[in-house]
């Protein structure tokens, strides 16, 4: 009997210590033919995917073009994250992802459930200007698969690219020449636009930059990858061109148009910050059927072009 109860006690400590010992980042792996199975992780190297299998030791490889998705198990509020980030509190958001998505940067070039959270994290970094994050995960979307997720890498290390500057300010000849390649590597259309006029800001060429955006406006009003990063930088190459009406208009209509998120909440700093339109003269006896009138808004596509039109008409009123 005391041979047996020992017998137990060992096989228990040894699947104690063999569950013990399986490490790795849990995860449920999804392969193209529908099957599931759930295992830890180890490593992503030239387009292979290692796991060992749930109370297994073994290593299995996994061809990344093989694999449909993945599901990570994290625990964290997910809500109180994303109200942080709509909210513009980009600091707390890496506070808390920070640490929470370390275990799964890696694997952030395969699809899974974790992707938009992932990106809420790097667009903090970016708005932050922590330019080694950016990077850091730039090169890892780079090497996806997924269109996608490779535009969004290709756009993010350009956008660094684009932040090396000189003494003086000015954007480096190398970071310059480096956002051109990345432009000329993607293949969204909409996603080389907007880098195309982020390209062109960073040259001082901000009303050039403007219709640039207007393109994107006009035949790419559905891409909501695109759409709203593209609007938001409309508005402050209005700020920059010294547009400071058509900027305003711009952020009220980002404000509006994307009410509740992050975009929002930056376009309506913005407009905090710019200045009151200029009040027209008032006549000592104006009558009341004179009594001015806000206009109606504008459709997006239009606003751009005429607010360009305005502002350069105005311009050349005050040369005169």
């Amino acid at each position: 009997m005391k041979r047996l109860l020992l017998s137990l006690v060992v096989l228990s400590a040894t699947a104690i210590s063999g569950q013990a010992v399986q490490s790795g980042t849990p995860a449920e792996i999804e392969v193209a033919n529908g099957k599931k199975v759930k295992g830890f992780l180890q490593s992503l190297e030239n387009d292979i995917l290692t796991f060992h299998p749930n109370r297994s030791s073994k290593e299995y490889p996994a061809p990344v073009d093989k694999i449909k998705g993945l599901t990570f198990f994290p625990k964290y509020d997910a809500f109180a994250v994303e109200q942080s980030f709509n909210t513009g509190e980009y600091s707390d958001v890496i506070i808390t992802l920070g640490p929470m998505m370390k275990p799964y940067w890696e694997y952030m070039a395969i699809s899974n459930n974790l992707q938009s959270v992932f990106g809420m994290l790097v667009k903090s970094h970016l708005a932050n200007e922590d330019f080694d994050q950016v990077q850091r995960a730039a090169e890892v979307l780079m090497e996806s698969k997924l269109p996608n997720l490779l535009a969004q890498g290709q756009i993010y290390s350009a956008l660094v690219a684009l932040s090396a500057t000189t003494t003086n300010g000015l954007v480096t000849t190398n970071g310059l020449a480096m956002a051109e390649k990345m432009r000329d590597e993607v293949e969204s259309e909409a996603a080389g636009l907007y880098l195309q006029a982020c390209i062109e800001r960073a040259k001082g060429e901000p009303r050039k930059a403007i219709w640039t955006i207007c393109g994107i406006i006009s035949d790419h009003g559905n891409d909501m990858d695109w759409m709203p990063a593209s609007e938001w930088l409309a508005a402050n190459l209005y700020l920059d061109d010294g547009m400071t009406n058509s900027a305003a208009n711009c952020a009220r209509q980002v404000q509006s148009i994307y009410a509740g998120s992050n975009i929002a909440i930056d376009a309506e700093k913005l407009r905090k910050t710019l200045p009151e339109k200029a009040a027209p003269p008032v006549e000592e006896e104006p009558p009341a059927e004179q009594e001015t009138e806000e206009p109606e808004a504008v459709e997006p596509e239009q606003d751009a072009e005429q607010d360009m039109e305005q502002d350069t008409e105005q311009d050349g009123m005050q040369e005169e």
